[in-house]
Parts: C-alpha cells; sequence; structure tokens
C-alpha cells in the first residue's frame, strides 16, 4: 500500500495546536511565538513533514495581490552554450536572494516562446525573465493585462514597451573590427549564429559598418549556429578556398573554440600565425591557458544584477514604467589576435 503523506493537520494533532498555527510557524515573519514555532518545527521534524510550496503560494496569491506565487518564470534558449548556463545561475542565486524562486523553461527556438509563457501563467508567476527570444506583441499585452512584468535579458523588441537588459551589440561588433583593422587584417571573415538571429545580425552590422569605414568589405561569411560543432564546421568551409581569410570574428565563444579546434586539429593551422580569431561574450573557457581567446566581454555581472533589481521593482510595484538599459561590451586581449610589425 502506498504510504500516506503527512498532512498539517497531522503536525498540528501530534503539537497540540491550531493548523493555522502550524502554517505560521512555516511563513517567515508571521506571528507566533518563538517556544511554539520551534515546538511545531520540532514536531514537523519528527513526522517527516514539509510543507506544500506550491499550494502554500496559491494561497498567497487569493490574498496578496503583490506577491501571488512567489516565482519567477525564465525562458530561455540555447541552454547548451556555456554562456547561457552560467547567466541562468546567476540569475538563479540573485532571484532568490529577494525571496523569489525561479521556474525554468527551455525551449527549441523563439517560435516557442509564447506556448512557454502560456504555461508558466498557470503557475500565476510574479514575473517572467526572456533569455535572447522574442516576446510578440500579442503575449506582451496579455502579461501586461495580467499585471505580470516582463524582462527582456539579451534582447530588445522595437517598439515593444517592456524592461530589457543588453549588451549593445552593433557597438560590440565595431569594436570587433576596429582591433582586426588596426592589427593591419585586410581579409576579415564572419561567422554569424542562427539565421534571422538578431542578436548575431546586430554584431555582423556594426563589424561590416566598421570595416566599410576603413576601405574593407566583408571578405566571407558563415553560419556556425551558436554551437561549437557549428563554428568548427564553419571553420572547415572558410578555410577549404583558395584563399583564406586572415581573421575570423565569431558571433560567441563557444563558436570560435570550435574554430580554434578545427584548426588545431583538423588543418594544422596556428593562431594567430596563421590567422587572428575574436569570440564574442568572454565565457570562462576563453580564458583558460590552452584558448587564450581574445574577445568582447559582456558585463554580466552588473547586466544581471539590474535586470533582478528592475524586474524586482516592477514586480512589487506594477504601475513602474518600462526601463530600458543597454551596456558596452569590453574588449578582452589575450593570445588569438596577431598585430601589425611596424614599419
Amino acid at each position: 500500500m502506498a504510504k500516506r503523506s503527512i498532512t498539517s493537520y497531522d503536525v498540528a494533532k501530534a503539537a497540540g495546536v491550531s493548523q493555522s498555527a502550524v502554517s505560521r510557524a512555516f511563513s517567515p515573519g508571521a506571528p507566533i511565538s518563538k517556544k511554539k514555532r520551534q515546538l511545531i518545527l520540532n514536531v514537523a521534524k519528527d513526522l517527516g513533514y514539509q510543507p506544500n510550496a506550491i499550494a502554500r503560494s496559491m494561497s498567497t496569491a487569493r490574498k496578496d495581490t503583490h506577491q501571488r506565487s512567489g516565482m519567477v518564470g525564465v525562458i530561455v534558449t540555447r541552454l547548451q552554450d556555456p554562456f547561457f548556463a552560467q547567466t541562468i545561475a546567476d540569475f538563479s542565486r540573485l532571484i532568490q536572494a529577494q525571496g523569489w524562486q525561479m521556474l525554468l523553461f527551455t525551449v527549441d527556438g523563439e517560435g516557442d516562446v509564447n506556448t512557454a509563457l502560456n504555461t508558466l501563467m498557470q503557475y500565476k508567476i510574479d514575473g517572467v525573465v526572456i533569455l535572447s527570444a522574442i516576446l510578440s506583441e500579442q503575449m506582451a499585452k496579455v502579461c501586461r493585462a495580467q499585471g505580470i512584468p516582463v524582462m527582456l535579458y539579451n534582447r530588445s523588441v522595437e517598439g515593444l514597451d517592456v524592461n530589457h537588459v543588453q549588451i549593445h551589440n552593433h557597438d560590440g561588433g565595431r569594436l570587433a573590427a576596429d582591433f582586426l583593422v588596426e592589427a593591419g587584417h585586410r581579409r576579415i571573415a564572419f561567422i554569424g549564429g542562427e539565421d534571422g538571429d538578431a542578436t548575431s545580425a546586430a554584431r555582423e552590422a556594426g563589424f561590416v559598418e566598421r570595416l566599410a569605414e576603413a576601405g574593407l568589405s566583408l571578405f566571407s561569411r558563415e553560419s556556425g549556429n551558436y554551437t561549437f560543432e557549428g563554428g568548427a564546421e564553419a571553420a572547415l568551409r572558410l578555410f577549404s578556398r583558395s584563399e583564406r581569410p586572415d581573421a575570423v570574428f565569431c558571433a560567441s565563444d563557444v563558436m570560435a573554440l570550435g574554430v580554434m579546434h578545427a584548426a588545431r586539429t583538423e588543418m594544422g593551422l596556428e593562431i594567430p600565425d596563421d590567422f587572428s580569431l575574436i569570440g564574442f561574450d568572454d565565457i570562462p573557457a576563453a580564458g583558460w591557458p590552452g584558448h587564450g581567446l581574445t574577445t568582447i566581454r559582456q558585463p554580466v555581472g552588473r547586466m544581471i544584477s539590474e535586470a533582478v533589481e528592475c524586474l524586482v521593482s516592477n514586480m512589487r510595484d506594477t504601475s513602474l514604467a518600462p526601463s530600458k538599459q543597454r551596456f558596452e561590451g569590453q574588449l578582452i586581449l589575450r593570445k588569438t589576435v596577431k598585430r601589425a610589425q611596424p614599419g
């Protein structure tokens, strides 16, 4: 026979108190004496009782319009990318520090965001963070009507009145191009993420714009789909041609590491002797001694802190106007770019 779950009624009966006293004992800040709370917690521990957090949050939702569930929904694409895995960990830590719990949904593409958001709303979430994916105008209106603040992280949508925090992707692309041009490179290639991806497109646009200002055009272009394998395959295509690039800028570090791997192990090329390489993001692996990848760093700590602070303010006061913030990237010099020789 299945073992019956221990309930708050069992705890109340064993402790000789009311069920409401049991509820208050498990609610931080609730009015109950220290002696009675400790008695109830001891009895609960002996019986193996754990309160149902979801049931408690739903009960709170009916009473408190400012905090309906104690949960923040997070929707993310490309969770296999180390950049986003670390980002999720940082978001989780800061959200929990503010007293909320994180409910994570992963989606394969931006078209799945609406479906995931509809599901999250069934949990009466207090707010939602959408990482590197686009919120539709229709769902933005639904969230607004239900008083659910939205934070777009690493994305923005022109004309959509929601919070967003992101890196200035266009300027980051310009920064990479400027450095490569200054280093003396002329056959400069770009490896982008998924076709149609707004982040990759913005980085490429800034990159190409700066090359044009220097009198250069993009030497060649490939797509790497934001994966290590995609970057490696793109490198094989680039360097199998009769005329090869002398520098490659990748829209993410994980693709740049794929390029590095393919160049070294499959083509016998040396970086930066045979070509220079720049990534974007500054994931931890970029700085490993065996990689030493020059890259554009995102100030992730500041960005996530601002995103969480803004979202929490909106969840506490839904009348606040949306906040829209952009951060500048920083060029991190390591070992993968060959500088022009003087004279």
